[in-house]
């Protein structure tokens, strides 16, 4: 019926099976014949009012859908914890009221997210370079430079 005239439906505690009876209504694979439009639903024909919408929530916090569930349907996550709901709520204060410090505040964390995989670079060549190395260590003269370049480095992004 919600699906004739229009009525949003809301299914509670879905679990990662999604029954394929209701794949055509997902996937929007609604028909138009002599004027009338419809959906197969199962082996019949529903009529379709295209204000009709379907919402499935679930209680699990990291659900594994099949992946043409995803294809065929808007997945979004709402979860979210304390602390990031008032990194959120704070953000939108600071743009109403100084604009400038959040526009600071985000390039800072873009910058420190950089840095830290600059240096997530810097210690996987360091611990290569390490890995590989034959004889003295202090003759390996790429060695010697790469950590040197990564120490340096390190030093910039904990003074920044």
């Amino acid at each position: 019926m919600a699906i004739k005239y229009g009525i949003p439906v809301l299914f509670q505690d879905v679990n990662e099976y999604i029954d394929p009876v209701v794949d055509n209504v997902l996937e929007k694979n609604i028909q138009t014949e002599s004027g009338r439009t419809f959906v197969m639903l199962g082996s019949s024909e529903v009529d379709y009012d295209p204000h009709f919408r379907m919402y499935l929530t679930t209680k699990l916090a990291n659900p594994q859908f099949n992946p043409a569930a995803y294809a065929k349907a808007v997945v979004i996550n709402y979860t979210v914890t304390v602390q990031g709901l008032e990194d959120q709520l704070l953000s939108v204060v600071v743009r109403a009221e100084r604009a400038d410090l959040e526009e600071q505040r985000e390039s800072l964390i873009l910058e420190t997210s950089a840095n830290k995989s600059l240096l997530s670079g810097l210690e996987d060549s360091l611990l290569r370079e390490l890995a590989t190395s034959t004889g003295n260590m202090l003759d390996n003269v790429e060695l010697v430079n790469t950590l040197e370049n990564t120490k340096s480095k390190a030093g910039e992004a904990s003074t920044n």
